[in-house]
């Protein structure tokens, strides 16, 4: 058993952390299991004191446990402090999402999403942009209703990040997180389609 939490490493502890990490590298199910349980508990911990939105720690303890696993099984050497390099480990995702953030712009999704079509246009012009836009609507349908409520909030009404926040009672980051992975789910739906994201450019 590894040590409390809290509690610094023995000699003994650091002995067990090196072995549990052998067993995962190993291939051995049952440790990998042990590692993705620990993983996990420290990085939601690390990212609440970080203060993560707390409609984020879910999918960022995930991605923790998921760079974690993936380093160990790429052959990275065992940690001297297993507790310490998994609070890292949570810190580095966390840093990445934050920036990922940062580079998002709130106006990215396009107007066609939720304009109708324009008559005045010609009629193959049209044609493709009916079939654009009957393809965009279809994607906005099949997000999540909060991801759906968030853009339609920010497109349709025009609202800015932190009128959105206000309305929804979430903290403003969760709402760049919101509209990030509907952009995201948008491309991918639109590319399932036969069709680029660029497409939906003005």
């Amino acid at each position: 058993m590894l040590h409390a939490m809290g509690e610094p490493a023995t000699a003994t502890t650091q002995l067990a952390q090196t072995q549990l990490w052998e067993r995962v590298r190993s291939g051995l199910a049952d440790a990998r299991e042990e590692l993705g349980r620990l993983a996990s508990s420290l990085a939601r911990a690390e990212l609440v004191r970080r203060r993560a939105a707390p409609g984020d720690l879910d999918d960022l303890a995930q991605e923790a446990v998921r760079s974690t696993l993936a380093y160990v099984e790429r052959g990275g050497p065992p940690p001297t402090d297993l507790r310490a390099f998994l609070k890292y480990r949570a810190w580095g995702v966390l840093s990445d999402h934050r920036k990922r953030q940062r580079a998002t712009p709130m106006h990215a999704l396009p107007a066609e999403a939720f304009e109708r079509p324009d008559p005045a246009r010609g009629p193959s012009e049209r044609s493709e942009r009916v079939q654009l836009l009957e393809a965009l609507r279809d994607c906005r349908s099949r997000l999540g209703a909060e991801q759906r409520q968030t853009i339609e909030l920010r497109y349709l009404e025009g609202l800015e990040g932190e009128a959105i926040a206000a309305r929804l009672g979430v903290h403003r980051n969760t709402v760049h997180v919101r509209v990030h992975r509907a952009l995201l789910a948008l491309r991918e739906c639109l590319e399932r389609k036969g069709l680029r994201g660029e497409d939906a450019q003005p």
